[in-house]
């Protein structure tokens, strides 16, 4: 039932509301886990007795996966411009279409030495590092769009 204050317009307009910080939890969860993977990784090697080989491979998988986040991030980040109008150079849209280019690859090197290696959290990390991989190779064009 709804209360007198809630006409079935704002009942549209909450969930709406929701919808986007649902959306904005979806797309920022990825980084969340990276970052919480980097902040156990630390603990986890000076507890845990880890191959270096494996300790290695889960430390360069975390820094591809970071540096494919962060063009993920670049990426909606210049989506949510266009949403808004604003209007970006060419240059910094060649870079980002390059970024994205090289976040491709890190993002499988990334899945790979995962795999390989072993450290905290190695199958949520998976995930995320797949779902970014899998967003960057699905939404491609920067150039062709701009």
């Amino acid at each position: 039932m709804l209360n007198s204050y809630m006409t079935s317009a704002g009942l549209v307009e909450l969930t709406y509301g929701l919808r986007i910080w649902l959306v904005g939890l979806v797309l920022l969860l990825p980084v969340a886990v990276l970052g919480l993977a980097w902040a156990k990784s630390s603990r986890f090697f000076s507890t845990h007795t880890t191959a270096r080989r494996q300790r290695i491979l889960y430390l360069v998988a975390l820094v591809s996966a970071s540096v494919s986040a962060l063009a993920y991030l670049c990426y909606w980040g210049w989506r949510v411009c266009r949403l808004y109008g604003v209007v970006l150079p060419l240059s910094p849209l060649i870079v980002l279409d390059r970024f994205l280019l090289l976040s491709r690859l890190l993002s499988i090197v990334a899945i790979v030495c995962f795999v390989i290696g072993k450290g905290p959290y190695r199958v949520l990390v998976i995930l995320a590092t797949l779902w970014i991989a899998v967003q960057i190779w699905v939404h491609d064009g920067v150039i062709h769009w701009a």
